[in-house]
């Protein structure tokens, strides 16, 4: 009606909502499906799929409508907009912030990155319609340039938020580390569990909303063999039971009792668990025979250290605990980057 490409794009971008949203639909119906024989750990990561699809439709609007702006801009045409137009763009900003503002409600109630994903593009065009607004408002008073400058906008934010979102999509699929708040929350739900003395080593794995967690736990030695079964069996329950998560837990017998591990404990949690470069320390033991007597323990490093500076770190600690309890070799054991 009044010639505006800046309005075509955020039509087109409210429509880019519409398909979106019905993506997310999709997405969460097929990640329904149970798993089979070809998808063992179910179909969870279409979501990731999904939400891949929502970014590659903003960005692909996004490279038309700077193509199109950039001609508007060289080549001004008369907009001819009314005031009631502003009006009922203005009501359609704040209908899709209230659809945005649910979505992420949605979003955190299930940890959906989908959802978090259609949230900010709904909340991508509220935005965008405040530029047509001022592109509007000034072909009124015959600045018929902005308009194309307008629409300039509204395409650098659709590309925007695709790269964003295409980004943590592509992250999901590939595998990202999980939170620090996920690997504490574990970590100190077991810890609390009758007969388990440390946790390390915590993987998880996410598919959509399920996750598969496997964990190193620590326990005294002189527990039975049936005993140890039944505290791993123990921790598994639990973590079902409260994080619906599917656990596999790995058992770490320590001598919790014996005053060389102790002295060995309270030495590195006194001079190194405080290291910036150090994680956590932990499945602490002592070999003594006749040939040899061996200090062996294991450790996280800080996510971001290259390999020289772990190798760096090691020797330090190593030659530090040597010196400190002279006689005895020491066996460092470090933890893959995906193990907290």
């Amino acid at each position: 009606m009044i010639n505006s490409i800046s309005l075509i794009a955020d039509a087109i971008h409210t429509l880019s909502d519409v398909i979106s949203s019905s993506v997310v639909i999709w997405g969460f119906h097929e990640a329904e499906k149970p798993a089979d024989v070809e998808h063992p750990y179910g179909h969870g990561r279409i979501e990731y799929i999904a939400t891949l699809i929502i970014a590659i439709l903003l960005f692909v609007a996004g490279i038309e409508f700077f193509k199109a702006s950039i001609q508007r801009i060289n080549n001004p045409a008369v907009v001819k907009s009314e005031w009631w137009m502003v009006i009922i763009l203005l009501a359609t900003i704040v209908i899709k912030e209230i659809i945005a503002r649910y979505a992420e409600f949605l979003s955190a109630k299930i940890a959906s990155g989908t959802l978090r994903a259609d949230a900010w593009h709904h909340r991508s065009d509220a935005i965008s319609s405040f530029l047509v607004i001022g592109a509007m408002i000034g072909g009124k008073f015959g600045y018929y340039a902005v308009d194309g400058w307008a629409g300039l906008g509204v395409a650098f934010f659709l590309i925007y938020m695709g790269y964003i979102i295409a980004r943590e999509a592509i992250d999901d699929l590939i595998g990202k580390p999980p939170s620090e708040e996920e690997v504490e929350k574990i970590r100190q739900i077991v810890t609390l569990l009758d007969g388990v003395l440390g946790a390390h080593d915590i993987i998880i794995h996410s598919y959509g909303k399920d996750q598969f967690v496997s964990m190193h736990i620590e326990i005294n030695a002189n527990e039975t063999p049936e005993r140890a079964h039944d505290i791993a069996e123990y921790v598994e329950d639990v973590l079902t039971e409260k994080l619906g998560v599917e656990p596999t837990v790995h058992m770490d017998p320590v001598h919790p009792d014996n005053p060389k591990v102790l002295e060995v404990t309270n030495y590195l949690n006194e001079n190194w668990i405080k290291d910036g470069r150090i994680t956590d320390i932990h499945d602490i033991r002592i070999v003594e025979t006749d040939e040899h007597k061996v200090i062996l323990f294991g450790i996280n490093i800080e996510q971001t250290m290259l390999k020289k500076q772990i190798a760096a770190c090691c020797k330090e600690l190593e030659s530090a605990v040597e010196k400190e309890f002279q006689g005895y070799k020491v066996n460092i054991k470090v933890s893959p980057l995906h193990r907290f």
